[in-house]
């Protein structure tokens, strides 16, 4: 039995920043993997300086979306249909076709109708504070819940057989972890993203969640060259000198080798941390508590 997960990213690049490795390590071991994007990336810059030649950077973006979910492996994906509405109080948020001003409602209907086409099993968003703040990731996840209680309802006005997701989760950071890249990104003489000054307790991370709230937490470090292709294939975002493209191999495996997240709908597999997010409904499951 083929099971599938379903992720929901905001912009093109996201997928791949935020759940690259564990797109590339689902298909490899012959499950499913759907993406869905929902915004042009609109507002996004072409940060690199690169030459679009005749593109508009949209159409580019498209194109670099496609070349990142070739490198993970991903054939099955959707783009929802809605306007990159950019950071807050920016005239993007403004416009009216973007995801952020979109109808709750209209919006989480066409992920619902989606989500029972594709019957996923687990599906991925973003969290309730779209990881850093940014109204899009916010509407993903607001969307998200919703289109999958619409998914399931009998009444729901979609076409297709009612559908129930057996595991919701959203994609997060640990606190923890994130300080400790901080701490081995200043050490190893490196520019930490989050500057230059000492962070001196998780409560001051930027982001992130607090370690006791993950549930889920995936190796992916025999993926890593995946993730690196497709956040390089990213390159009108993800610039050559991008952290995410120079952090030296020893310190990529120990923040990057771990993908985490947090079960908001279903059970989870195994007494305390998951290592699977098909953990307690994949064939073949690893014993309880083992990688």
């Amino acid at each position: 039995m083929t099971h599938t997960l379903l992720c929901v990213h905001p912009h093109p690049d996201d997928e791949s920043i935020a759940c690259g490795g564990v797109l590339a390590r689902t298909v490899a071991s012959g499950a499913r993997a759907v993406v869905v994007t929902c915004t042009g990336g609109e507002e996004g810059e072409n940060l690199a300086g690169i030459d679009l030649g005749a593109d508009d950077l949209v159409s580019h973006r498209r194109r670099e979306l496609v070349d990142a979910l070739q490198a993970l492996g991903v054939t099955d994906h959707h783009l929802l249909g809605f306007r990159d509405s950019g950071m807050v109080e920016t005239p993007g948020n403004q416009h009216p076709d973007s995801f952020h001003r979109a109808d709750l409602e209209v919006a989480s209907l066409r992920l619902a109708a989606i989500i029972r086409a594709e019957q996923p099993d687990v599906v991925v968003s973003d969290d309730a504070n779209g990881t850093y703040g940014h109204p899009d990731h916010i509407k993903a996840h607001r969307v998200t819940v919703r289109a999958v209680e619409l998914a399931a309802a009998p009444s729901a006005p979609l076409d297709r057989e009612p559908w129930q997701v057996t595991k919701r989760y959203v994609h997060t950071l640990g606190r923890g972890r994130l300080l400790a890249a901080h701490q081995a990104w200043m050490d190893a003489g490196l520019v930490s993203p989050f500057g230059e000054g000492p962070i001196d307790s998780e409560q001051d991370v930027p982001f992130g969640a607090p370690d006791e709230l993950i549930t889920t937490e995936i190796d992916v470090t025999d993926f890593l060259e995946h993730k690196r292709a497709a956040l390089t294939a990213h390159r009108s975002q993800i610039g050559s000198d991008s952290f995410f493209l120079n952090t030296p191999s020893e310190l990529m495996a120990d923040f990057f080798g771990v993908e985490q997240f947090i079960l908001e709908a279903g059970t989870t597999g195994v007494p305390g941390i998951e290592y699977d997010l098909f953990a307690g409904i994949a064939p073949n499951e690893p014993e309880a508590g083992h990688r």
